[in-house]
């Protein structure tokens, strides 16, 4: 097996407990791995960056990172490495097909967020998950002028999100890519892009091969990040069908430092 070089983390489910903190292990694991052996770490998350930033400035990590599913790397002063948009007709007819059938759709613009009035309860959720405030506004008319890095479809019934991903993928195949991070959200990124493409061009910045590095996720949605690398793990709380493309299954879950487990394991 080659040395690792780079490690990329999933956040919720993964760096993550149930309680939505980073356990000391892991913290202590990572600082390890990135101080004593010179691994390259990087956090790989469907979040918006500031977002991220917030997880590796608590792993007292300053590199590079890709932030909304892979739709933006960027430096760590900030500057793009590389980015991606779906194309604002495109979003307006998504956007038609997500008030349809009554669910709420997040934009997300670089670093900020927008949502159409009347969505309280998403607003606040939002909020608390990234800690930013938001823009309320006719997402509608934005779009006539601002092309999105990445669209969320949610709605508390997951059978409505289900039919929303159904009529994207048929209405949009060649232009979007849609799937699910939980059974209520529904993330919607440009065709061809997601967390295995990020780590490729993580690779091409750090001048490493796909066989230097070691993902670790739990969802379906890392599944693309944990192909793209060399040596793909998968959390213990991970779904079989995540288990099963993993070559290394922690047997500790997210509560109990899966993370740890695997630096130990694999980082010498």
């Amino acid at each position: 097996m080659s040395r690792i070089e780079l490690i990329c983390l999933d956040i919720d489910g993964t760096l993550i407990d149930s309680s939505r903190t980073i356990p000391e292990e892991n913290v202590k694991a990572i600082k390890w791995a990135h101080r004593e052996k010179g691994v390259h770490v990087a956090v790989n998350s469907g979040r918006i960056a500031p977002s991220a930033r917030t997880f590796m400035e608590r792993l007292g990590i300053h590199e590079a990172f890709p932030s909304l599913g892979g739709c933006v790397v960027q430096r760590w002063d900030g500057s793009v490495i590389e980015q991606h948009f779906i194309d604002p007709s495109v979003a307006k007819g998504i956007n038609a097909v997500v008030r349809d059938l009554g669910c709420a759709l997040f934009l997300y613009i670089g670093d900020s967020w927008f949502l159409d009035p009347g969505h309280d309860f998403w607003r606040d959720s939002e909020t608390r998950a990234t800690g930013l405030e938001g823009t309320i506004t006719d997402t509608m008319d934005l779009l006539s002028s601002r092309a999105p890095n990445k669209m969320l479809g949610v709605d508390m019934d997951p059978d409505k999100v289900t039919r929303l991903q159904e009529a994207i993928r048929t209405r949009y195949p060649d232009q979007v890519d849609c799937f699910k991070s939980s059974d209520i959200y529904l993330e919607i990124v440009p065709k061809g892009i997601n967390k295995g493409t990020a780590v490729d061009v993580l690779c091409r910045y750090y001048g490493i091969g796909k066989d230097a590095v070691m993902s670790i996720g739990d969802y379906y949605n890392d599944i693309d990040m944990l192909l793209a690398s060399g040596l793909p793990v998968a959390v213990a709380n991970s779904p079989s069908r995540v288990k099963e493309i993993a070559a290394y299954v922690t047997e500790a879950d997210c509560d109990s430092c899966g993370v740890a487990e695997a630096i130990r394991r694999f980082i010498v």
